[in-house]
């Protein structure tokens, strides 16, 4: 061991704030049982991954809608790092209400992103990084079991609406350029992550006078109802709270197949 490794802090207090929380207060501990879901009329899916003497091994536990595929709940339980509880506590909450195709486009930078104190800074140190890995293979687990289920034929990934924020700090001052950068950074910490759970994306194509937000929808996004509904809504509500209240934004409906 050489002593700059001595020096480094232990993985423990790198952890954000928001991971230490997890790991003190994790609210989805526990497992379902064949019963528990005959009572409510659902299915249980057992994902598992790692083994007990290699020190980590998780399963997650989901209650599924056998008639279209939705996780109506989630818990957890593991043996090993801590950093796993942050993980599966945080994967839980964000299942809960996804389909499995859903599920299946999870990824460890969706559940790192979750428990970020600052966008910029990574919640989980580089040694943890395998233990979200392990959580996102036990998910892949899990949807591999539901794969019988029939999907309901519209569906739409709930953007979370966080209403902590005044706008960005001398939004009408800066150039159209940096404008466009913290668009492009908020829909990326906000939004993308989510409507990517449905295989699809969006595009911002242009400010116009400060005021309107032209953007185009990608991918599965172009052919869903909610793009010009609750998502959009919600990319609205963001954006107004996130950048500035004066923000409307209007997609192009020419890239729109409804």
């Amino acid at each position: 061991m050489s002593y700059d490794d001595l020096l480094e802090k232990p993985p423990w207090a790198r952890f954000s704030k928001k991971m230490a929380a997890k790991i003190d207060r994790p609210r989805n501990i526990g497992c379902f049982t064949d019963e528990d879901a005959k009572e409510r009329q659902m299915r249980c899916v057992c994902g598992r991954e790692g083994l007990l003497v290699d020190g980590n091994a998780i399963a997650l536990y989901w209650l599924v809608d056998p008639t279209d595929g939705m996780i109506v709940d989630a818990k957890f339980q593991v043996f090993g790092h801590a950093a796993l509880i942050a993980a599966a506590d945080t994967a839980c909450e964000l299942l809960i209400g996804k389909n499995y195709d859903q599920a299946k486009r999870f990824s460890a930078d969706l559940l790192d992103k979750q428990l970020r104190d600052k966008a910029e800074t990574p919640a989980f140190p580089d040694e943890t990084l395998g233990h979200l890995n392990l959580v996102i293979d036990a998910i892949d687990d899990a949807v591999e079991k539901c794969l019988d289920i029939p999907l309901s034929d519209h569906y739409a990934t709930p953007i979370p609406r966080d209403n902590k924020s005044d706008g960005y700090p001398g939004w009408l001052e800066l150039s159209y350029e940096k404008k466009l950068a913290v668009i492009e950074a908020i829909l990326d910490e906000e939004v993308r992550p989510y409507v990517e759970l449905d295989a699809g994306g969006i595009v911002v194509e242009k400010l116009v006078d400060d005021k309107e937000l032209i953007i185009a929808y990608q991918g599965a996004c172009t052919s869903c109802f909610s793009a010009i509904g609750t998502t959009l809504s919600t990319i609205q509500q963001i954006v107004q709270t996130k950048v500035h209240p004066s923000l409307v934004v209007v997609p192009n409906m020419d890239a729109l197949q409804l």
